[in-house]
């Protein structure tokens, strides 16, 4: 044999050519996901600092009180400008699902007693408080 020949320079020890590969296919790009941009508060206008779904159900949360003309308003509050003195909880008696009463409507509540403009919202906004508070889902 040749020493020159390429054929015969090969031994046993050689890694053997690399077989060709089939044709993989084309990886599918799944798009990169952003949690979505969570609104600020509507009293205070203070966008999340952190933990943007937290914030999502603080400023859900209803907020019931008097105004000064003698309706109810509903407001909606931040953990950090939310009142924390003052406050009184109806709550659906099925699910827990609650309202946050500050002010006056507090005050009256807290004395065991249901303004008649408290329940006429109630009533406006699918809640039933015969025989017991029951939210819209429960109020059937």
């Amino acid at each position: 044999m040749n020493e020159d020949d390429p054929a015969t320079q090969l031994s046993l020890f050689d890694p053997a050519p690399p077989e060709p590969r089939a044709a993989e296919p084309e990886q599918q790009r799944i798009p990169e996901q952003r949690a979505p941009q969570a609104r600020p508060c509507p009293s205070c206008h203070r966008a999340p600092d952190s933990a943007p779904e937290q914030h999502a159900r603080d400023i859900a949360q209803q907020w019931l009180e008097i105004t000064a003309t003698g309706q109810i308003a509903v407001r909606h509050f931040c953990a950090a400008c939310q009142p924390h003195y003052g406050l009184a909880f109806l709550a659906c008696e099925l699910c827990g699902l609650d309202l946050f009463l500050i002010g006056e409507l507090a005050h009256e509540v807290a004395e065991d007693r249901l303004p008649t403009v408290l329940l006429t919202w109630l009533a406006a906004e699918g809640w039933s408080p015969h025989p017991v508070l029951t939210c819209p889902s429960h109020a059937r």
